[in-house]
This record gives structure tokens, C-alpha cells and sequence, in this order.
């Protein structure tokens, strides 16, 4: 019997024992866990850091000319001279092509002839008659003639010498080559922030990594409906676009609409929203507290802050325990209350 009782109490001592071993453990658990949340804590701190802020706008096109003309002759007629071929620089005025005008000359000099005796002894109504065919043959001389309407590059010829040609053929495409332009759609929601003059960076698929200069130099009068989305056509002029530029390929646009230099700024996801307060965690004199401060301008990833930041703040990450605090006692159904970031 008295073994029996030394036994119980052996057994309770144990278990007393390993209670108070568990509880210990746990304990150094809890505190390393705490150490290890601090030391994380403490190593998401970084200094407040100036920089400029870029808002930009992107959307995709196709590379344009300046001008693009297809050309072919007034009238009907036999292909005499073709004066350029693909790929060749002309001049404004350069004649492109000629037609055998043989016809055209005998008419003008009679037209002209009967001008000169209508004037000598005709009636007024004669007069006016005569000049109206000579007008009439100048314009049909003209018409074997293609001349090129503004400086360029050849891009097709479409006939050849000794062809007979209509007056629906064309006989010899031109672009002007001098600029190029970047042809993009900008969403309406979009369109409040895009303004003529804007700065612009044109990327051309073909061109690999090379980044263009442009600006923007047209905005389209009439918006346009398309899968449910409305869009605004806006023109992209490139300043200095290489040889290479061709009409047709494509592009991305990225337009900047609205730029701040030598700001403070700090990322998106240290500033805490709480209703109309924007508020950031920061480490001041060795000392860590939640400030109010006011935002300004954000590209995404970091905002501005005009006012409540000091030069030698450092800024500790995101405020778990602010945002754990107004969660609990505001309740899972008001979590819209608050919010991290939320800056366009």
C-alpha cells in the first residue's frame, strides 16, 4: 500500500515536471517568434528617398508617313518614259512619268491657233469659246505628265514603258518619308490626362530595343465604339526617326502625362488609407511611430508625399499592426474602410 502512494506521487511530479518543461518551451517559442517579427520588421526600414514620379499612358498602333499619294495620268494613253523605280528620293516637282503626248500637242496647237484668230476677228462669244479649248487642251497636256506633289521616296511603280495606261491606273506610289508618325487609340476614361505636346516613347517591334522620341502632335475630334470600348485616335509625330522606320509596323506607345521632379517618395504599399488619412509608419530620432501625411502623384509603384515626411525619416514597411488593429475592431465587414496603396 505504501508503495502504491509513493508511486501516485512519483507520477504527479512527472507529469508537473513535463508541464512546466512544455509550458517553458512554448514560451521561448512565443518570445523568438516575437524577436523574429521585430528583426523582420526592422530589416523592411529604409530612409526616405527623393526621385522624380512619371504617370504614363501606353497603348499599342502602327508606324504612319506624313503623306502617301497614289498616282497615275488624267487620260488614257501609251506609256512613253518611266523616270523612277522603287526605293528612289524625289524631289517636289520631279517628273515621275511621261505619256505619248503626240495627240495631246496637235490639239493644244490648235486650240491655240484658233485662240490667236478668234481674238483678230471673232464675236465675244467666240473668244470665249476659243479660250475655253485652249484651257481644255493645256489641262489634257498636262494630264500626260505625272509630276511628284511633294519630296518623298518611291514606294511602287505600277507600270511599265511601252503600256498602254488608263486613267484609273496608278502609275507610281509616293510617301513622304520626311516624318514619321505613331497612329494609337487612348481610352476615353484616359483622355482628361492627354494634352498636344506631351512627351512621348515610341517602341517599333522591327527596330528591336531602340527607343524612339516623340510628342504627341494630333488629337482626333471623334471617338470611336468598339467591344463596348470607347477610344479617342490619337497621332504620335517621332522626332528623328531612323532610315529604318517603315510605314505599317508596329508600335508602343508609352505618353507622359504628368511628371514630378526631386519629390519624396515612397512605395505604394507603406501608405496605409484609413478613411481620408494616408498614413505611413516611420522611424524618427530612434523612435517608431504612424504618421499622417499628404500624397500626391503615383506611377504604381511609388507615390509622392508633399507634406508630414522629414529628410532623415526611415520608413518601416507595411503597418501590420495598425492594419491588424482597425481590422479587428472595425469588424471583416467594414475592411473597405481601409486599404493599402490604392494611388492610379
Amino acid at each position: 500500500m505504501k508503495k502504491k502512494k509513493w508511486w501516485i506521487l512519483g507520477l504527479i511530479l512527472l507529469v508537473a515536471a513535463a508541464s512546466g518543461f512544455y509550458y517553458y518551451e512554448q514560451r521561448s517559442v512565443s518570445n523568438n517568434a516575437k524577436q523574429s517579427a521585430a528583426s523582420n520588421a526592422r530589416g523592411s526600414i529604409m530612409p526616405v528617398q527623393k526621385g522624380d514620379i512619371t504617370r504614363k499612358i501606353e497603348s499599342s498602333g502602327t508606324i504612319s508617313g506624313a503623306r502617301q499619294a497614289d498616282l497615275g495620268f488624267g487620260s488614257g494613253g501609251k506609256v512613253q518614259k518611266v523616270n523612277v523605280e522603287v526605293g528612289q528620293q524625289v524631289n517636289k516637282g520631279d517628273v515621275l512619268a511621261e505619256m505619248d503626248r503626240t495627240q495631246q500637242e496637235l490639239a493644244l496647237m490648235k486650240a491655240q491657233n484658233a485662240y490667236d484668230l478668234a481674238q483678230i476677228s471673232g464675236t465675244n462669244n467666240a473668244k470665249k469659246e476659243a479660250e475655253l479649248d485652249l484651257k481644255v487642251a493645256k489641262t489634257n497636256l498636262e494630264n500626260t505628265t505625272i509630276i511628284a506633289p511633294f519630296s518623298g521616296i518611291v514606294t511602287d511603280v505600277g507600270l511599265e514603258e511601252g503600256e498602254q495606261a488608263s486613267s484609273s491606273s496608278t502609275a507610281v506610289s509616293l510617301l513622304d518619308n520626311s516624318v514619321f508618325y505613331a497612329d494609337i487609340l487612348v481610352d476615353e476614361l484616359d483622355m482628361y490626362q492627354v494634352s498636344l505636346g506631351q512627351l512621348a516613347i515610341v517602341k517599333v517591334d522591327a527596330l528591336g530595343d531602340q527607343l524612339l522620341e516623340g510628342e504627341v502632335s494630333q488629337i482626333g475630334m471623334i471617338a470611336q465604339s468598339s467591344g463596348g470600348i470607347t477610344t479617342v485616335p490619337v497621332t504620335i509625330k517621332i522626332i528623328n526617326g531612323p532610315a529604318e522606320l517603315k510605314v505599317g509596323y508596329s508600335a508602343t506607345v508609352t505618353i507622359e502625362v504628368e511628371r514630378v521632379n526631386n519629390v519624396f517618395k515612397v512605395p505604394v504599399e507603406a501608405v496605409i488609407r484609413r478613411g481620408s488619412q494616408s498614413l505611413i509608419t516611420i522611424i524618427r530620432d530612434g523612435e517608431e511611430k504612424t504618421i499622417e501625411v499628404s500624397t500626391g502623384l503615383s506611377d504604381g509603384l511609388n507615390v509622392e508625399v508633399r507634406s508630414g515626411l522629414e529628410e532623415n525619416d526611415q520608413i518601416v514597411g507595411f503597418n501590420f499592426a495598425l492594419y491588424d488593429s482597425t481590422r479587428n475592431s472595425a469588424g471583416s465587414r467594414n475592411m473597405g474602410a481601409i486599404r493599402m496603396g490604392g494611388f492610379r
